[in-house]
């Protein structure tokens, strides 16, 4: 009987993925139309990193197979830019670097780690990757477990530049952020964060008043250094969110 692999390769507008096939969300999804199912996300992304100045350097936290990463990479090619992410899925790590290794993206670095307010050791429950599910939905816990995942503070990275931030961590948006605080201080990054697990609110009392806010779609809100929003040659028509004062 022939074995059927939990992953495979994919081809796709952004070039070639390897793709576990009982995500649906994302195999089906890229079968079927020829692009990730979060394309809309993806346009807006691809929009923001499109006016960043060159070689600019972007993170993205909880890449996963790289649906985002490897877009922005090719993007930012032609910039010189870098592009770090961070998964600590170890299957999704090495489908991620194989993806890279296929799409010859030497400007795309990746970590099999987590990231948090932190440096310390979190754990992953474990994983069928034969079974039906949405292997972006999987979290860290402080539950002991055999997958160790090394978690590291940006701020403790020495991070000499930072452009655009992304954040999709399944809960752990805030802890990330606390984390790094000191380098979105000093570099002033668009933050493209992950919401909808924790509420926009807890994500905007974060950052300094000279933060702007949008609700990008129903899972995203975009923290934009005002300066930066009044650069844009573009009018943003999401919804535009404020703190309570």
């Amino acid at each position: 009987m022939m074995q059927i692999n939990n992953f495979l390769t994919l081809d796709c507008k952004y070039g070639k993925f390897i793709i576990n096939r009982h995500c649906h969300l994302q195999a089906e999804h890229i079968v079927k139309k020829g692009v990730p199912h979060i394309q809309a996300e993806l346009d807006n992304i691809l929009f923001l990193i499109s006016s960043l100045p060159d070689k600019p350097v972007i993170f993205d936290i909880g890449a996963n197979a790289g649906l985002v990463s490897i877009p922005i990479a090719q993007t930012v090619r032609s910039k010189e830019g870098i592009v770090n992410a961070f998964e600590p899925q170890r299957m999704l790590y090495y489908a991620l670097c194989g993806s890279v290794a296929l799409n010859d993206l030497d400007n795309l670095y990746v970590y099999n780690k987590g990231v948090g307010e932190k440096a310390s050791i979190l754990y992953l429950n474990d994983i069928d990757y034969s079974k039906d599910q949405d292997f972006g939905q999987v979290f860290l816990t402080e539950t002991q477990g055999k997958n160790i995942v090394e978690v590291v503070c940006l701020d403790e990275l020495n991070i000499k530049r930072l452009d655009f931030l992304k954040i999709d961590v399944e809960g752990m948006e805030i802890a990330v952020i606390k984390g790094a605080l000191k380098t979105i201080t000093q570099y002033r990054p668009y933050c493209w964060v992950e919401y909808w697990k924790i509420g926009f609110e807890s994500i905007i009392q974060l950052f300094e008043d000279d933060y702007a806010f949008f609700i990008m779609d129903h899972l995203n809100i975009l923290c934009a250094p005002k300066e930066k929003i009044q650069s844009l040659n573009a009018t943003i028509t999401v919804k535009q969110v404020f703190k309570n004062t």
